[in-house]
């Protein structure tokens, strides 16, 4: 471990033990609208149907308040619901960030996606487009995403951004019904020039009231894959060669995966670091320090310094130490302290 690595732990467990703002953000969520147009079965996003969005002008401030106190070395990732359903304002956001920031990501479900658009998002700035595509069978990856065009528009998507400068990353969650099928899909992606896989493990649904009950962890059953389908694929993946393959998931994170499939509870043995390195920012400049936890400000009318110092953020962060959701696996939550390296 470098001299560099190794003062950004210590600042992380200082950080974490007092529960202080001590280190910056590293992974910063800016959900721009809750509307989608895909009716996904691990998604409750899709539900909701009131609530408020800022405009491009009332986000703006915002950003400029992000600039001043964050690093540009914060990751940036443009969420929702379907993004670019507010494609104006999603282009305007990213011109700024832009600005500042070294990496800007977009996620989207593909469906709005064509040459014109790649080229506005390129002209942008945008540095990454994350897609999900869960199978190469069009019915279950349709059947998971609830949209009957949604295999073809991700298709779709994927080969326009074969010749492009935006880089193209592929999440692929795990579930019952296209596990057997991952080492055909994954085989294809390894051959695309611009495409980088991550793999994603099944949690609750996304902004259900129940993944909001946080005494409790409501996993989708009909999703989760068996021991057996388990066994199977991370044998596989285990025993692919790594040169040349693109999954992006760290070696450490994909066995940990494994044994939370097998054994969701055995996650709880890595703490979570969300109240250090997290923000995520709602539709309507709500901010929260999980996506799964109550908000501790309003942006559009406090500055995020203030926020982070506030006793409602220290109260937060001293809370989600003792918070047994399993979602620290999720790949923007997962990080290792000096106690997690060390774990087996």
């Amino acid at each position: 471990m470098t001299q560099k690595r190794l003062a950004k732990k210590i600042a992380m467990e200082v950080a974490y033990l007092s529960s202080r703002p001590i280190v910056a953000p590293e992974f910063l969520s800016l959900i721009t609208t809750f509307h989608c147009n895909f009716r996904c079965q691990s998604c409750s996003i899709w539900q909701k149907n009131d609530f408020d969005e800022l405009s491009l002008e009332q986000w703006l401030p915002i950003l400029e308040d992000f600039k001043a106190d964050l690093a540009p070395t914060t990751f940036v990732e443009i969420n929702g619901g379907e993004p670019l359903i507010r494609k104006t304002l999603v282009l305007g956001l990213i011109k700024s960030l832009k600005s500042y920031f070294k990496t800007i990501a977009l996620n989207t479900n593909g469906s709005l996606i064509n040459q014109e658009t790649i080229n506005q998002l390129e002209d942008a700035g945008l540095d990454i487009l994350k897609l999900s595509f869960y199978s190469l069978d069009k019915n279950i990856h349709n059947q998971l995403r609830g949209d009957d065009s949604a295999f073809d528009q991700a298709k779709k998507t994927i080969d326009l951004m074969q010749e492009k400068k935006i880089r193209l990353e592929i999440g692929i969650l795990i579930t019952k019904q296209n596990i057997d099928g991952l080492p055909d899909l994954i085989n294809y992606l390894n051959q695309l020039p611009n495409a980088t896989i991550i793999l994603q493990p099944l949690d609750e649904k996304i902004e259900s009231d129940e993944s909001k009950n946080i005494k409790a962890n409501n996993l989708i059953s009909d999703l989760w894959p068996s021991n057996n389908q388990t066994q199977i694929f991370f044998d596989w993946l285990a025993g692919q060669d790594k040169t040349g393959r693109q999954i992006k998931n760290s070696a450490n994170n994909l066995s940990l995966m494994r044994r939370y499939y097998l054994e969701p509870s055995s996650i709880l043995a890595y703490r979570c670091f969300s109240g250090q390195r997290n923000l995520t920012v709602y539709p309507n400049g709500e901010l929260a320090l999980c996506f799964k936890r109550q908000t501790i400000g309003n942006l559009n009318n406090q500055k995020i310094k203030n926020i982070l110092s506030s006793k409602s953020a220290l109260d937060e962060r001293q809370k989600i130490k003792s918070c047994q959701k399993y979602c620290r696996i999720i790949g923007c939550n997962f990080s290792r302290g000096f106690k997690e390296i060390f774990l087996k």
